[in-house]
């Protein structure tokens, strides 16, 4: 999963699950729609019985930043936290159609190199483009999902016990 936009972490606390809900709710608040949103809290989302659904607040434009869902559960001396962080399901499929073009693309400039038996740079182009838009994501998501990893991991007085 190291390559792919999508991460599994778990955190152990010594917090139970109700503080972890009650910590979670000091830098969470609900999403707002419309123009002119003030937040204060560092994330937004919604917090449910034992499971969350939040993203980081922006002041700036990242369509690849992290979705996280989060599920808590009590363990003998403390909680363990599930965390999921991957890309939001429309980024996520507008990647998907865009790869797909550029695919199509570069089979069809592959087939007329091989019936002109000549290789063009119109051949590279499409893989410098699957390769850019690669690039692209990863650095958008994988940079917002080690501070919102780090960030958990602080807030929770938490270790990370598997990723």
């Amino acid at each position: 999963m190291k390559y792919l936009p999508f991460e599994r972490i778990t955190y152990k606390t010594n917090l139970s699950e109700q503080e972890v809900l009650t910590r979670l709710s000091g830098f969470v608040e609900p999403k707002k729609f419309g123009l002119g949103r003030n937040y204060i809290k560092e994330y937004e989302g919604s917090i449910h019985n034992n499971s969350f659904e939040i993203s980081k607040v922006i002041q700036y434009r990242n369509s690849f930043l992290p979705q996280i869902n989060g599920r808590i559960q009590n363990e003998n001396n403390g909680a363990q936290i599930q965390v999921t962080m991957s890309l939001h399901a429309f980024v996520f499929f507008f990647l998907i159609v865009w790869c797909s073009f550029a695919v199509i693309f570069f089979i069809g400039v592959s087939i007329r190199a091989i019936r002109e038996k000549e290789i063009s740079v119109e051949l590279f182009l499409p893989l410098g483009m699957l390769l850019f838009v690669y690039a692209l994501t990863m650095i958008g998501f994988k940079s917002e999902s080690k501070q919102a990893k780090e960030y958990l991991r602080r807030s929770f007085d938490a270790e990370i016990v598997k990723e």
